[in-house]
């Protein structure tokens, strides 16, 4: 590798983190790859140490820049003489907040993002390289698509992701088969609006139903997980071929609502109301009894009253979640909801998500019990002496024991205890917290 300030003799050790959605992980493992596959940098995860540090950052909340922004006055602090890389989205909104943070950083924003590795003076790595930052796991993140044109009042997304692209289905196919080759036994398809995935490029055009479709149609011991989908992309096509495709698709589905009052929801220019959403899920439901349906839920937007509250809760009580993300609302600048005057006072605010949180763990508590004495299929990756893993329903388990790592077959048990084969060991199972919205 070549320095930015020049070549460095020897190894070079490079320390990499990723703020938020599974998008910009799935990009953070790509740039990982890219830069380790050059034969002379090694992985650390002690920044102290680095050479290269590599921050790939999220913006979606004042949260997420205030954790990103901290980590980089740290690592600027402690380890002056390491170079600096900050990308991703927070680096595309406001590269200037970033260099007040960390004055010596080489900023790149997202659309320049698959560059770094050459600016860095890498080696070129092909595409039909894979992930080998993967290494020692056993699913991996396949992104499929990115970019969204809504228009939500209150999300940044659009601005820093503008362009609708589709990666090309052959070259998505062609990922999907080598990953399932090189032993990844669950391939998780991400995309900023991942039902809008669409192909234009060949003489037939593929959208996400079709591409999903081929996906499934591999040969091979593995399944796909869908990332964030919309619930206007549950369509009776799509749920005919999540059917037709058994236990290879997983049923777990992460569908945002962000609340469940019909004027909020017209006030945030979400595009689906509360009584569409709740038949769209019922559709689901009558396909999966036994799916697990996760949400994002966002409390305080601007002007919510309490009547709104109160029918958001008793929205997302009468539907049956497995699990909620719940998140307080985020003023991003230039955006309409953050040039409202209503805005909520902050411990309004805060006691209205402490509610959903709590209202989110009796929803994973009941979702848990359902799973009691179902058998499931656990992709189980070492930890430690034991192992732990996820249900085909994300259903997070461990086993004291190590069955093994790949897909096994494990009876949840009665307490929610997920034994392996022979009923040795284990320890409760609880659904998986979903990851930031995009």
């Amino acid at each position: 590798m070549r320095g930015l300030q020049g070549p460095k003799v020897g190894p070079v050790k490079a320390y990499f983190k990723t703020f938020g959605c599974r998008v910009n992980q799935a990009e953070g493992e790509g740039l990982k790859e890219r830069i380790l596959s050059d034969g002379v940098t090694t992985l650390t995860n002690d920044f102290d140490s680095a050479d290269l540090c590599v921050l790939n950052t999220c913006t979606v909340t004042v949260e997420g820049d205030e954790d990103a922004l901290r980590l980089m006055r740290r690592i600027s602090r402690r380890n002056p003489a390491a170079r600096l890389v900050v990308t991703g989205c927070l680096a595309t909104r406001s590269p200037a907040e970033v260099l007040k943070a960390a004055p010596a950083a080489l900023v790149v924003g997202n659309a320049d993002k698959e560059n770094i590795p050459a600016m860095l003076g890498c080696r070129p790595v092909p595409d039909e390289a894979g992930f080998r930052a993967f290494g020692g796991k056993t699913r991996a993140f396949l992104k499929v698509q990115d970019g969204c044109d809504m228009s939500c009042t209150y999300c940044i997304i659009p601005s820093v992701r503008p362009e609708m692209t589709s990666k090309a289905a052959d070259a998505v196919v062609a990922e999907a088969r080598s990953l399932v080759e090189r032993g990844y036994k669950e391939l998780v398809l991400c995309g900023i609006r991942l039902g809008r995935y669409l192909d234009e490029s060949g003489p037939a055009r593929v959208d996400f139903v079709a591409l999903l479709e081929r996906l499934l149609a591999l040969p091979g011991d593995f399944r796909v997980r869908l990332s964030s989908f919309e619930i206007t992309d549950v369509t009776e096509r799509f749920l005919d071929a999540a059917e037709a495709a058994g236990p290879k698709l997983c049923p777990s589905y992460h569908l945002p609502l962000q609340s469940g009052s019909e004027a909020v929801l017209k006030r945030m220019k979400r595009w689906y109301t509360a009584a569409f959403y709740a038949r769209r899920t019922e559709a689901l439901r009558r396909r999966f009894p036994d799916a697990g349906i996760f949400t994002d839920l966002m409390t305080g937007f601007p002007g919510e009253t309490q009547e709104e509250h109160e029918e958001s809760r008793r929205f997302v009580t009468d539907l049956g979640f497995s699990g909620l993300h719940v998140f307080r609302f985020s003023s991003r600048a230039g955006t309409p909801a953050a040039r409202r005057t209503d805005k909520l006072p902050e411990s309004i605010v805060l006691a209205r998500a402490e509610e959903f949180r709590a209202l989110d763990g009796r929803l994973r508590e009941r979702f848990a019990a359902a799973h009691a004495g179902a058998r499931r299929t656990v992709l189980v990756e070492p930890k430690g002496t034991g192992a732990e893993g996820l249900t085909e329903h994300f259903l997070r388990v461990s086993f004291s024991t190590n069955p093994g790592p790949g897909l096994v077959s494990a009876v949840v048990g009665r307490d929610a205890l997920p034994l392996p084969l022979g009923g040795e060991g284990g320890v409760r199972g609880m659904p998986s917290p979903q990851p930031s919205p995009a």
